[in-house]
């Protein structure tokens, strides 16, 4: 990711050729890693799975890599924020990312997209952001997604499959882990609210969004986003 200072954007530039060939996933390196920090870094993991699979398009390897991250993550997460030396949960956290992070090389969405240009003008923690935006854009990306909430709440063993306890149990576990319930708490002010929507729609993840989303659309998630997201 680059942060474009003078605009005020972030941009992640990729290209096939700076892919690793190799990914060491080794829990102990986390060890005396802040609960905030294993909570937020964790979050922005939980996210990459569920934005990945609701992409659209046919790609099975990146959908059996979300699914298999998200039952992992929904495993782990909390154990490892409140039982942090606990490496079982620190190794599901980990194989959990590797596998979400394969998922989204389909594409992102609207949380990213919004919580890119958040992190660019106000410094924020990027998982942090993205965890507390993620309710909004559920709600708005959900309705009609039932066949992938349910495959997706199946893996993260949920009992109710239905996209209004699907979210209502995302919702639970960012309580869990102590994510804050608006960004106006971390110091994001509601007059930035158009100017941030506008950048959002430039960002590559807002072109692999589930729904399109219009410029009004974009204000009220944002929006809404700073003033009482759940």
């Amino acid at each position: 990711m680059v942060t474009y200072l003078k605009e005020g954007m972030k941009f992640c530039m990729w290209h096939p050729d700076v892919r690793p060939s190799l990914a060491l996933l080794d829990p102990e390196l986390t060890i005396g890693l802040p609960a905030n920090l294993t909570a937020w870094t964790g979050a922005d993991a939980l996210i990459h799975g569920i934005e990945g699979y609701c992409v659209p398009g046919f790609n099975p390897m990146c959908d059996g890599a979300a699914l298999e991250g998200l039952s992992l993550i929904s495993k782990s997460l909390v154990t490892a924020v409140e039982d942090p030396g606990n490496l079982v949960a620190r190794g599901g956290m980990h194989v959990g990312s590797c596998l979400v992070g394969i998922s989204f090389l389909k594409g992102l969405g609207l949380v990213h997209a919004i919580a890119h240009m958040v992190g660019a003008e106000y410094n924020t923690h990027h998982g942090l952001t993205n965890a507390i935006i993620l309710p909004v854009v559920l709600k708005y990306n959900l309705p009609g997604m039932e066949e992938k909430v349910k495959r997706m709440s199946e893996a993260m063993q949920f009992e109710d499959h239905s996209v209004p306890s699907f979210i209502s149990n995302i919702e639970k576990l960012l309580d869990r882990i102590k994510i804050p319930k608006s960004l106006s708490e971390i110091g994001v002010p509601e007059d930035c609210v158009d100017r941030i929507a506008e950048k959002a729609m430039k960002d590559q993840a807002f072109a692999t969004n589930p729904r399109l989303a219009t410029l009004e659309e974009t204000k009220e998630i944002t929006l809404v986003s700073i003033k009482k997201a759940r």
